[in-house]
């Protein structure tokens, strides 16, 4: 009998002993939108004709979408020699396009030349996903509105968005 309970507390240990590890294959966007955190759903990165990369993601009323050439050289996520960054607010073909509805009206934030500024870093681009950082200071792009001049986007993450 004593050999049966000692066999058994040790099957019955083994057999505890694990660990549950789960893995988020979901893409995530966020980012601390003017001090205060910001999470995009339903992101995604869109490849136009010309290279051009789209990466977007929104809330209920609010959209956040980095535009940007797509990566012409392999990224590895382990040597950041690799990575590629891209300044915004220096050219139209690199910017960062925040909107937010209130009600009925459209108001649009945004980067372009001489206007506001920021940094994308891309540390990982496969064909297939893209990850990396983003911050950027957009203007209103209306100068009669009511609303705040700039809105500002920092420490901002996005993870594995599935290229369409």
């Amino acid at each position: 009998m004593k050999k049966f309970l000692f066999l058994f507390t040790i099957i019955a240990s083994m057999v505890s002993c694990g660990e549950d590890i789960s893995v988020s294959n979901y893409a995530v966007f966020r980012g601390d939108k003017d001090n205060g955190a910001w999470q995009g759903g339903n992101a995604k990165a869109i490849l136009e004709i010309g290279n051009k990369l789209t990466i977007q993601a929104s809330t209920l009323n609010e959209t956040v979408a980095i535009k940007i050439p797509a990566p012409t050289t392999p990224i590895n996520p382990k040597n950041a020699a690799t990575f590629v960054k891209y300044p915004l607010g220096t050219t139209l073909t690199r910017k960062a396009i925040y909107t937010f509805t209130d009600n009925s009206n459209l108001y649009t934030y945004e980067t372009g030349i001489g206007s506001g500024d920021g940094e994308v870093v891309i540390s990982q681009y496969d064909g297939n996903t893209i990850s990396g950082t983003f911050r950027f200071n957009a203007v209103n792009t209306d100068p009669d509105s009511l609303e705040p001049e700039m809105v500002n986007f920092q420490n901002g993450v996005f993870y594995k968005v599935p290229l369409e």
